[in-house]
């Protein structure tokens, strides 16, 4: 319950009380009063009463006549009278419902009126006596209506009351709503500074103490992106053409070859400059610098034509350009475009291709090549152009056995979905202090009675087949209502393709799955998106980030490297957990990764390294204070 409601209850509770108090002092006052009243005038009436009736002188027709004119009188509810000569006996009583009172407020109130006794002498002589009881009736009817206007007077004071305490108490509380406002926002790694000053002391200095937190936590933040972007710069980016190093190309390349396309793989490009000494020679130093950094902003226009492209620096002379998702002949076109636009470039600084001249080698890969095999076959490539007298490209491309044609892919891939032959898998992601399981990352492969088909097989064909959105639209229903969440009580996370979440129907479709299963939902779920999709789209990441927060969710950004050098997007995105491969991790400087640490520290975000195989790897890790793994050396703990 809210501090709000709290203060609320308790001060309504204590104005209800003693109004309460006041009404039933008001009522019992008005009570006893006219009860007192009435027995007075009982006492006073009842002597006149007694000498009338002395005056009858045992006459029986006359103290009936004498009674009966008293009672008619309306004052009381009893006169009755005995002779004590006689047994002459005579009563008279008020039997009829009170008008006007109800009946469980005469229940309520129980008047007790007492009687009055009198003898009736005449001289010294006893005649009788006379016993008088006062109308209750009058009482009821008087009380009951004090007792209405008290009881409205009670509501009318009770209702102003608590909207006037409603106003103040809103006033009174409303920075620390701010407060609350603030410290919520802190749990979703959210920076607010308070500006306005509260008006009460304790509040003032809670706010105070906040704002000091906040301002500490981003600055914290801020200090380690700055340092993370100037490590960037030295450890992955050539200081001439601001292009991507080698460096950074090695440690990039083992994800980019595994992107998802309907070609199963992309294209590799080497261009090297030919007497490049030249440049220096007749440009000067400064001029052949712009130079280079011209050619690089052509070449990285050139290669934007594919969203995950890389372009890089490799030497002095030698530039690459990955075009994952992009196949031998539209490598080979882009190619002619950067000849051309070289061509262009030479002659705006007055040379000419006889002066300098470039040669491309390209290679046409399969997903699953090594990238040292890579490097090799696009340098033959490159060799190749160089040897050829007629044209500076040359494309490279092995002629790749199929093992099975699109037509039975689709026949494969169609009976799966309408069998739902879909297998889901996972394996471990291990806490290094605890030894015990983080979550289970999941994935999924196509088994039946006639073969067995693993993610990376027949995902390229999907891809190419329109077949993939539907395909995660299956394996994401299976997640929410298979039976495997009832059986233990693990964390769950899926890796969300680059395909399925570039598909517009895929985020209608997951935003309608958590409006139909998460509140049914007994497993923790966590998506994973890669760091280049957050790089190469923005808004889309930011899109799904926002869907997981509101249904519960987490995020997870995998494969992550140094797409972006500045990193407030992570402040944005509010992910769970950053996953990078070790060798990543373990080439960071000290001062990178001790930055990483405090950026990731500041948001809340776990850090996980990704193919851990061996224990001597663990060591390094532990070293940089990565807790937490996923790999074959998972199996070891």
């Amino acid at each position: 319950m809210t501090l709000f409601k709290q203060l609320s209850l308790a001060i309504s509770l204590i104005i209800i009380i003693i109004l309460s108090g006041v009404l039933a002092i008001n009522y019992q006052s008005s009570k006893t009063q006219m009860v007192e009243s009435m027995y007075e005038t009982t006492v006073n009436n009842i002597s006149t009463l007694a000498q009338e009736l002395s005056n009858a002188n045992d006459d029986e027709t006359l103290i009936t006549s004498i009674i009966d004119a008293e009672f008619s009188s309306g004052y009381y509810q009893q006169i009755s009278y005995k002779s004590y000569n006689s047994n002459f006996k005579y009563s008279q009583q008020y039997q009829e419902k009170i008008e006007g009172v109800p009946q469980w407020f005469i229940d309520f109130t129980n008047l007790q009126i007492q009687s009055v006794k009198s003898d009736v002498t005449t001289g010294w002589s006893i005649l009788g006596e006379v016993q008088v009881t006062g109308d209750n009736a009058t009482i009821y009817q008087s009380l009951y209506k004090i007792f209405t206007k008290l009881v409205t007077l009670f509501v009318a004071f009770v209702t102003i009351s608590l909207v006037v305490l409603y106003i103040m108490l809103h006033f009174i509380l409303k920075p620390l709503g701010k407060i609350q406002h603030q410290a919520e926002a802190i749990m979703r790694n959210e920076f607010i500074i308070e500006t306005s000053t509260p008006f009460t002391t304790e509040f003032k200095e809670v706010s105070r103490v906040i704002n000091s937190m906040v301002k500490k936590v981003q600055e914290m933040f801020n200090q380690a992106n700055e340092a993370a972007k100037r490590n960037h710069k030295l450890m992955y980016e050539d200081p001439i053409t601001h292009l991507a190093n080698k460096r950074y190309l090695l440690l990039k390349l083992p994800e980019t070859l595994q992107i998802e396309s309907k070609i199963d793989g992309g294209s590799f490009m080497l261009i090297a400059l030919t007497d490049a000494e030249v440049l220096n020679q007749k440009l000067g130093r400064p001029v052949a610098d712009t130079f280079f950094f011209e050619m690089g902003e052509m070449l990285k226009q050139n290669g934007s034509f594919c969203d995950e492209s890389i372009t890089t620096r490799m030497t002095g002379t030698e530039f690459s350009i990955t075009l994952p998702t992009i196949d031998a002949s539209k490598a080979e076109q882009i190619a002619e475009n950067i000849y051309k636009d070289f061509v262009k470039l030479l002659e705006n600084h007055n040379l000419k291709p006889q002066d300098v001249n470039i040669n491309i080698g390209i290679y046409r890969y399969k997903q699953n090549i090594g990238v040292s095999e890579l490097l090799s076959r696009t340098d033959h490539a490159l060799s190749q152009a160089k040897a050829s007298e007629e044209k500076q490209i040359f494309v490279s491309e092995e002629t790749l056995q199929e093992t099975k044609t699109k037509n039975e892919w689709r026949s494969i891939i169609q009976e799966a979905l309408d069998n739902f032959n879909f297998k889901l898998k996972s394996w471990d992601c291990v806490d290094l202090e605890t030894k015990q399981i983080n979550h289970k990352v999941m994935t999924f492969m196509i088994e039946n009675d006639k073969e067995r088909c693993f993610y990376g097989d027949f995902i390229a064909p999907a891809i190419d087949l329109g077949f993939s959105t539907k395909i995660y639209m299956h394996i994401l229903e299976t997640l929410f209502t298979n039976d495997h969440q009832n059986h233990n009580p693990y964390t769950y996370s899926i890796r969300l393709s680059n395909e399925f979440l570039k598909d517009a129907s895929s985020f209608i479709y997951m935003e309608n799955l958590f409006k139909k299963y998460a509140k049914k939902s007994k497993s923790e779920l966590i998506f994973e998106i890669s760091n280049s999709f957050c790089a190469n789209h923005t808004l889309i990441a930011n899109g799904y980030a926002t869907l997981f927060k509101n249904y519960g969710f987490e995020l997870c950004i995998n494969s992550y490297t140094s797409e972006f050098s500045d990193l407030t997007y992570l402040k944005t995105l509010n992910p769970k957990m950053l996953k990078a491969d070790i060798s990543f991790l373990l080439d960071l400087t000290p001062e990178s990764i001790s930055s990483l640490h405090t950026i990731a520290n500041s948001l809340g975000i776990d850090l996980i390294a990704t193919t851990v195989k061996t224990k001597e790897e663990l060591e390094k890790l532990q070293a940089i204070n990565i807790k937490t793994i996923q790999g074959p050396a998972t199996e070891q703990l």
